[in-house]
């Protein structure tokens, strides 16, 4: 039986690095190889096993040899013990027995100092040496290739007895015991098996540094003597890594422009780190680092050099990459990494510190905003923007006021759109207060099209009018027609009107604009006053309806319903407070029609829009989609939000001319999937209308629908007329074809009487090569420009004074509740923002249960990586259940 036991060895290039558990050699490649009797050698024969293994030069080279070992008083902490003699070498393999250390040892090999000095004036290689390493690797190929294709062993019974290397290695084995038990020690200098992946060509030889190579040089996660940093940052940050991985605080004796030096926060501990810049250098060299020898008192559940920059640096990728990062989730990752906890206010600060590493500081993005414009324009051909600022009252920078711009890629786009803007705004949720106001389109495709944007002090007549006064200028020029989709605001309304009528004796600026309003916003007017969920629905058909029959008998009933609804409320309210009663019974509630008489249909109702002009169209959704899309970026500094908007926008061009292109040369295609779909809807159900001609020299037909009753019910029949026109209009008396500018089935089924083609009557808008001109435009980058977050000493903007947000706690991120919220209130599928999943939040994410799941240590066995199980000595006592009549709150 073999007495030989397996070791790990890591070798190689790469650096010891430190982690929650301690030192982590992953960056080292390992082999494993056994030892025969390794605690009654002496070290020197596993020195000399190792030299002979690595092929290393005694006279030039020098091995070190350090075991992976954890005290029992250092807690659950591996750490490296260099081996020296033989008396280092017989103590650990004692502590391998009786402890149960494992089995590993880290090997490296280093030039000695005089043998690298007589190397300098010969820097050439001589090629006797290179043929001779050559014909040694080719002899290794050899050896290797016809070690392959020997038989190999399979587990089966008696393959000792037919299997060469079997036999051969319980010889050598058999030989070996022999030895040991006459000579004693006699197999140290031969006999051993050492791994040929120890062999390979250049371990132990040094490399020559180019010159190009930064002259700053360290390790990963400790600090060492002779370490170079660029920064004196990178010092610090490199001492509160390794620190926090060895569970040990210090506090800071000296910082300054030269030196920077810390020591362990106990009196009695020696450890020290000193570092200092040269007078002539640019870098930072670590001259004193002393060792701990100080214990673990304890698990602490926190440490004093965690700081928020800390952790800024360390979340500083998964923030960039996800805005929506909580502080909750940065909370959970420290306590899986460090095992340490951080309070929610550290957290959040470190999240604030992360978008100023990345975007500059709030005020200075003020400051950065037109250079950063003025480069936009600069790289991308047709871009405008605008700027208003006012001086301030004590001197110095100018106040940022307002600030447009437009990216000409949008603005070409929006010439093959359709003629439809709908405009809104939102506000930011920054450390300044403000407004982003948005004009965005709509293509052939139904998708959001971002045409300009503006920063704004806040909603009012003025900032509306400036920006819709920049629209027409920079965007919509000539282009005639054009529908302005609003949620009514009264500085909409009121900036509107002055478009369009001139400002005192000045002209119109935008005549011919189209103004109509949005649907949603209408309803949730109208659950404001009724209060009623299902009126405000019947209200909303009504509002989508086309055809004027359907139209009057909606009308008719809401006015019904609505005054029933009214009486019903002041017959609860007198009967609740009969006092109240003569006050309730006189109620501000106004019937439908009174309700609805100030407010011009062609307003608000489909069956009225003038010429189409909404293109049916109904509601500011795409404003709204858009806004949600910027609720993660509204708490950036300004330059982080056109940043987010530019590359957004090129994202948009480049995925959706991809999925529209490799439609133009398929003649099979006319329009997008959109208008496919609605084509391919619409013949279907011409199928089943009966078609009869009427025009003598018109094409005009009369269409039956189809009676989609029930057997056995009598319907009053349902008869349409339409007329084919030679321009390349129709008109049916469902008016669809004049309010969503594409064919309805009834007039399909008159051109298949008729034998004209349906796409005839197809707005050009929703053509494929439209959609596909939409979005061929090219968006420019300015990353190579820099980031535009400089501070400079001497700006020439600054945020307005009176727009900082004051008060106690974190500015609210989210929109406001208002009516429309609370008449459209559903259940909503939850998303997690953390694996982007729906059915759970972050808290509830299968993910965590990964994150904790044990992690093996240096021996392999998962026992030595899983964190300690503490059991709380309080008994938590469970909250008792509410009781079925106490009170609940209302959704």
């Amino acid at each position: 039986m073999s007495s030989k036991l397996q070791f790990q060895v890591f070798y190689g290039e790469g650096s010891v690095r430190y982690g929650p558990n301690g030192i982590d050699l992953s960056a080292f490649k390992c082999s494993s190889s056994g030892i025969d009797k390794p605690g009654d050698r002496s070290f020197g024969s596993i020195y000399k096993w190792l030299e002979r293994g690595f092929r290393i030069n005694p006279e030039t080279h020098v091995l070190t040899v350090q075991t992976v070992v954890r005290w029992a008083n250092e807690g659950a902490v591996w750490e490296l013990m260099p081996i020296r003699n033989t008396a280092d070498w017989k103590m650990y393999m004692e502590a391998v027995f009786e402890r149960g250390w494992p089995l590993a040892m880290l090997v490296q090999s280093y030039e000695k100092p005089q043998v690298a000095a007589a190397a300098e004036p010969n820097e050439g290689t001589p090629s006797a040496q290179m043929e001779e390493q050559a014909e040694g690797e080719e002899e290794e190929q050899q050896n290797e290739e016809v070690h392959v294709t020997e038989t190999e062993p399979q587990g089966q019974a008696d393959e000792g007895e037919r299997i060469p290397i079997i036999v051969e290695q319980m010889q050598n084995e058999d030989e070996e015991a022999e030895q040991m038990q006459q000579g004693g020690d006699s197999s140290d200098e031969e006999g051993e098996q050492v791994p040929a992946e120890w062999r390979e060509h250049g371990f132990g030889n040094p490399i020559v540094q180019d010159a190009r190579c930064p002259e700053w040089e360290y390790r990963e996660n400790e600090v060492v003597e002779g370490s170079k940093y660029p920064t004196i940052d990178a010092v610090k940050e490199a001492v509160k890594l390794w620190s926090i991985s060895l569970r040990k605080e210090f506090r800071v004796v000296r910082c300054g422009s030269r030196i920077y030096e810390v020591k362990c926060v106990k009196d009695d501990c020696p450890w020290r780190v000193h570092a200092f810049r040269g007078r002539w250098k640019t870098h930072w060299q670590c001259s004193i680092v002393t060792e701990h020898t100080c214990y673990l008192e304890g698990v602490e559940k926190s440490h004093r050099n965690l700081t928020s920059a800390f952790i800024a640096n360390e979340m500083y990728g998964l923030i960039v990459d996800n805005m929506a990062y909580e502080p909750k989730m940065i909370i959970k990752h420290i306590e899986r990494t460090y095992k340490y906890t951080i309070s929610y206010d550290k957290a959040w600060r470190a999240k604030q510190k992360v978008f100023e590493m990345r975007f500059g500081t709030y005020e200075a993005s003020y400051d950065n905003l037109p250079g950063m414009l003025a480069k936009i324009g600069e790289r991308n051909p047709g871009s405008q923007f605008d700027m208003q600022h006012f001086p301030s009252m004590i001197g110095g920078p100018s106040i940022f006021h307002r600030a447009f711009f437009c990216l000409g890629a949008c603005v070409r786009a929006f010439q093959y759109s359709l003629p439809v803007l709908c405009i809104d705004g939102t506000f930011l949720t920054g450390k300044y207060k403000g407004q982003i106001l948005t004009a965005i389109g709509v293509d052939g495709n139904n998708q959001v099209l971002p045409v300009a944007f503006a920063f704004v002090e806040n909603e009012n007549t003025g900032s509306w009018y400036w920006f819709l006064e920049l629209v027409k200028r920079h965007v919509v020029a000539a282009r005639p027609d054009v529908c302005l989709i609003s949620d009514r605001h009264p500085g909409i309304l009121a900036a509107i009107r002055e478009l369009q009528q001139g400002r005192g004796t000045e002209h119109p600026i935008w005549a011919d604009v189209r103004t109509r309003w949005c649907m949603r916003h209408m309803g949730a007017n109208f659950y404001d006053h009724f209060k009623n969920r299902d009126l405000m629905l019947l209200f909303k058909r009504l509002c989508a309806q086309n055809q004027q029959r359907k139209f009057n008998a909606l009308w008719k009933l809401l006015d019904e319903m609505t005054a029933k609804h009214i009486e019903e409320r002041d017959a609860r309210a007198s009967s609740s407070n009969a006092t109240q009663a003569p006050e309730s019974s006189g109620s501000a509630v106004k019937p439908f029609t009174h309700w609805i008489r100030d407010a011009p249909k062609e307003k608000w109702s489909l069956l009225y829009d003038t010429d189409g002009s909404r293109y049916g169209i109904m509601t500011t959704n795409v404003a709204e989609s858009y806004n949600m899309v910027m609720r993660g970026v509204r708490c950036l500094p300004l330059v982080g939000i056109v940043e987010f908007i530019m590359y957004g926008c090129a994202k948009y061009f480049r995925d959706r001319y991809n999925a529209v292109s490799p439609s133009l040369n398929n003649p099979g295609m006319l329009f997008g999937y959109k208008i496919r779909d609605y084509m391919d809807k619409k013949i279907t159900k011409a199928q089943q209308h009966n078609v009869r001609p009427m025009g003598t020299r018109q094409q005009r037909f009369e269409v039956a629908c189809k009676d989609r009753s029930r057997r056995g019910v009598r319907r009053e029949r349902v008869v349409q007329e339409c007329l084919l026109r030679e321009d390349g209009t129709a008109a049916c008396t469902c008016h669809k074809p004049k309010l969503l500018h594409l064919p309805c089935s009834h007039v399909i089924a008159a051109c298949v009487e008729s034998g004209v083609q349906p796409t005839t009557f197809v707005s050009p808008y929703f053509t494929k090569e439209a959609v596909a001109c939409t979005w061929d435009q090219e968006i420019y980058g300015i990353g190579v420009f820099g980031t535009f977050t400089q501070n400079r000493a001497q700006p020439c903007y600054i945020p307005d004074p009176a727009t900082v947000r004051k008060g106690p706690g974190r500015p609210k991120t989210r929109r406001i509740r208002n009516g429309m919220d609370e008449s459209e209130l559903a259940k909503v599928a939850r998303k997690c923002s953390q694996c982007n999943n729906y059915g759970h939040n972050y808290k509830k994410c299968p993910m965590n249960e990964q994150h904790n799941a044990a992690e093996a240590g240096p021996s392999g066995n998962a026992s030595d990586g899983r964190p300690p199980e503490f059991v709380s000595t309080t008994a938590s006592r469970a909250r008792p259940r509410r009781s079925v009549s106490s009170r609940s709150s209302v959704v």
